[in-house]
């Protein structure tokens, strides 16, 4: 169904939204992927925004830059709908040039509770990924906002565990002054061929994952795809001797010198071996929030320490940016690799099932490090969507998608089998076998 934003223009609000036109202290969408509630959100504030003059505040827990803000889906949306006349997008803001409406960027966890009083006044406010906002946040943003009586507060989620905050108010009790909506893909009848393949790909291969990100159930504390009893544990100590080395890492840009304050991403190298029975097993690993030039030294310092027969690279603008620099940097260690650059298909999730296959099949060791167990965690806390700390599943993704050229170690031959006595010393040196050692 189409709200009429002017004659022109047409809005794309899957009917099971259009309560969010009405008034309402809280308004509350959750729900799985593609049920179009961010897309809904952002249409609306910008069609309100244009009616009369509002502070519309866009929040939440953790924005480590305004890239990764709410701020690119409501620019997108202006220049779809052909609204670019209307709107002035700066740096941090977005100014509606007729009404003079103001739409601000934030992240709770960087403000203290003085600091949040700033939001006092506001009209509407923007909940994105409510799931992860703190109890603490909450207590201290409701009563800041609601002091103006026609305020309102409008979360958007994909629920992730029973005990969040916004998912207990709302969701499992009753608030009388909210309205609460379960969306999910069915429900939104502009989702895209591309987005229902990707849909039905996941739920062929993972049920429980499946139902986390498109039917918007709460994930599992043991995990989604990858399951804490999976992995097997072990001491570098004991490393098998016979393993064929190969890498994968996940490379992070440079930070933004525009945005010192930002929480910069994480660069991630695995170093990992197959052995003769095709089990993997995790050797070396670095991790890092640095600037490419420390990531590479760290990159070429693993090539000289392992000679891995390939290593392991995601396809994108981020290597096309430092492509010449690794490159460079082993020719001026005289450290060669070969590297394999490979393309991105799918969502994150979808590219980490050939690595969680094998994880499922008790071929996967992980040893007991501080890194192991970093490593595990994060793949348990892995819940398919972007925005969680996630850049060593990133890594074993590689690995999985790179498996088919992966080769185990050669086993060590077995003498008797030949037919062939082992050469110990003593048979070596004996005179009567010294003509018959010659032929070997």
């Amino acid at each position: 169904m189409s709200a009429q934003l002017a004659p022109q223009v047409e809005l794309q609000i899957p009917v099971k939204l259009l309560p969010i036109l009405k008034p309402r202290r809280f308004k509350i969408m959750h729900g799985g992927r593609g049920g179009g509630k961010s897309h809904t959100v952002a249409q609306v504030l910008l069609m309100l925004s244009m009616q009369r003059k509002l502070r519309i505040l866009c929040i939440r827990e953790v924005q480590k830059s305004i890239a990764k803000s709410s701020m690119q889906v409501l620019a997108d949306y202006i220049e779809r709908l052909g609204l670019s006349a209307y709107f002035d997008v700066q740096k941090t803001t977005i100014i509606c040039r007729t009404t003079g409406s103001q739409f601000e960027f934030s992240g709770l966890q960087d403000h203290t509770a003085d600091s949040i009083r700033s939001f006092e006044g506001a009209d509407i406010v923007w909940v994105e990924e409510a799931h992860s906002v703190s109890t603490n946040s909450w207590n201290i943003l409701i009563p800041t906002i609601v002091r103006k009586q026609t305020a309102e507060i409008w979360a958007t989620f994909n629920p992730d565990q029973e005990d969040d905050y916004v998912y207990q108010r709302f969701v499992l009790n009753t608030d009388p002054n909210a309205w609460v909506c379960q969306i999910n893909w069915r429900d939104n009848p502009w989702l895209s061929e591309a987005m229902n393949d990707e849909r039905l790909t996941l739920k062929a291969a993972n049920d429980d994952l499946y139902q986390h990100v498109w039917e918007g159930k709460c994930r599992s504390a043991a995990g989604i795809l990858f399951k804490r009893h999976w992995f097997k544990r072990f001491d570098l100590a004991n490393y098998p001797a016979r393993v064929n080395l190969y890498m994968a890492s996940d490379y992070a840009g440079a930070p933004d010198p525009e945005e010192p304050d930002a929480d910069p991403d994480w660069t991630e190298h695995g170093v990992w071996g197959i052995d003769p029975n095709g089990d993997l097993w995790a050797k070396d690993w670095w991790s890092g929030q640095e600037d490419p030039s420390v990531w590479i030294s760290a990159l070429i310092a693993l090539y000289k320490r392992h000679s891995p027969l390939y290593a392991f690279e995601e396809k994108g603008v981020i290597l096309r940016t430092v492509d010449g620099s690794i490159t460079e940097a082993m020719r001026r260690n005289k450290k060669y690799v070969v590297r394999e650059a490979l393309a991105s298909a799918g969502n994150k999730a979808s590219r980490a099932l050939g690595f969680a296959a094998r994880a499922a099949a008790g071929t996967v060791w992980i040893p007991n490090a501080e890194w192991g167990d970093r490593l595990i965690n994060q793949m348990c806390a892995f819940n398919g969507q972007q925005g969680r700390t996630d850049d060593m599943v990133d890594v074993c993704s590689l690995v999985g998608r790179g498996i088919d050229m992966l080769q185990d170690a050669i086993p060590e031959p077995d003498p008797e089998e030949r037919g062939v006595k082992p050469f110990t010393k003593e048979w070596l040196y004996s005179s009567e076998k010294r003509e018959t050692a010659k032929r070997y």
